[in-house]
């Protein structure tokens, strides 16, 4: 498998982790989270249109052909307009249409409402039984904190109960501390996050569970004549509690999904029909001879015709910039379970 696909977010993971690849591809792949996963959705949307704004004044101006031709010759930027404003019309509708296709599981039958309240309920009663209280945390980032808080103790206990070979015991005491590190910087980061923004479902995903379930049963069959009847429950009942928080996250997080969808729709129509004005305005104002002379060395067409064309791509910025990030996260929930797709063979 090629280095490039290991340093790449296509990697189909159980979590988003910073790939340990030097200075320069830690660089690339900081800046690639940034602006798919981290960032604010609206900064994106300005990095993009201001770009095209740039650009498009650019080759105007230094581009192959005068500015003259740019604007007069070929395809009219009036003309261009007019398609623009076209195509924002069927961009928004076609995501609205997505929109209710990602929001279908809440418009279901009372049958289907009843089986997945009874799902939930079942998921916080076994989460009581880990978190040893009566009632879990209604609000959602409490109730992840707290399940990372518990992953991170019982991993420490698990390390201190086992009593075998100094390999053994070596092997625990890593994960413990591994697991341990892990857990605080998610807690640190559900600290400052408020579930339904991206940064509670980011900080969750940084706990790398697919790796740490494979490692722990790796442990049990090595050392398997090594452990007794406690040994082996406590790290069987360690692999459940991992995969009781990756049953809870992945809840959670599909639940962020479509709350994410719900914001893009939302976006969506909040800049759509502004866009659609503005288009229409320009297409009818915009003449080869309106605006004459220039300003800071530009014509004064070039930028009228920059800033048209930048205002009309707005709702694709709105759309390339969310969709970026739920294609992101959502790559993520693919796999339920210890499987990662896009990495190298294990070797085994």
């Amino acid at each position: 498998m090629a280095e490039a696909d290991r340093d790449s977010l296509t990697e189909i993971s159980d979590t988003i982790d910073r790939p340990d690849r030097g200075t320069l591809r830690a660089a690339l792949f900081a800046l690639k989270r940034w602006l798919l996963l981290d960032a604010n959705r609206w900064t994106v949307v300005g990095l993009l249109t201001g770009s095209v704004f740039v650009l498009t004044v650019l080759v105007g101006t230094f581009g192959p052909v005068s500015a003259q031709r740019f604007l007069a010759r070929g395809t009219s930027p009036g003309s261009v307009l007019v398609e623009l404003m076209k195509t924002i019309v069927s961009v928004v509708t076609i995501v609205l249409s997505i929109n209710q296709l990602a929001l279908s599981p809440e418009l279901g039958p009372v049958g289907d409402q009843r089986e997945r309240l009874a799902d939930t309920m079942e998921l916080r009663r076994d989460s009581e039984d880990l978190l040893d209280r009566p009632t879990s945390p209604l609000a959602p980032g409490q109730y992840l904190d707290d399940l990372v808080s518990a992953l991170r103790e019982q991993g420490l206990e698990l390390a201190a109960s086992v009593d075998g070979s100094p390999e053994l015991q070596s092997e625990l005491a890593s994960f413990a501390r591994e697991l341990a590190a892990e857990a605080d910087g998610v807690n640190d980061e559900l600290a400052e996050a408020t579930f339904g923004e991206f940064e509670a479902v980011a900080a969750v995903m940084d706990l790398d569970t697919s790796g740490k379930i494979e490692r722990l049963r790796r442990v049990r069959i090595e050392y398997d004549d090594k452990l007794g009847d406690d040994e082996r429950a406590a790290i069987e009942e360690m692999v459940d509690t991992i995969e009781l928080f990756v049953t809870a996250r992945g809840f959670l997080k599909t639940t962020y999904v479509r709350t994410e969808y719900i914001n893009f729709s939302r976006a969506l129509l909040y800049v759509g029909l502004p866009t659609l004005f503005v288009t229409y305005l320009a297409t009818q104002i915009y003449d080869p001879g309106v605006f004459p002379g220039a300003t800071l060395g530009v014509e004064n067409r070039l930028w009228f015709v920059a800033a048209a064309t930048t205002v009309s791509l707005i709702p694709f910025a709105t759309l390339v910039s969310y969709v970026g990030r739920l294609a992101t996260v959502s790559q993520s929930t693919l796999f339920m379970g210890p499987f990662v797709a896009g990495a190298e063979r294990d070797g085994d």
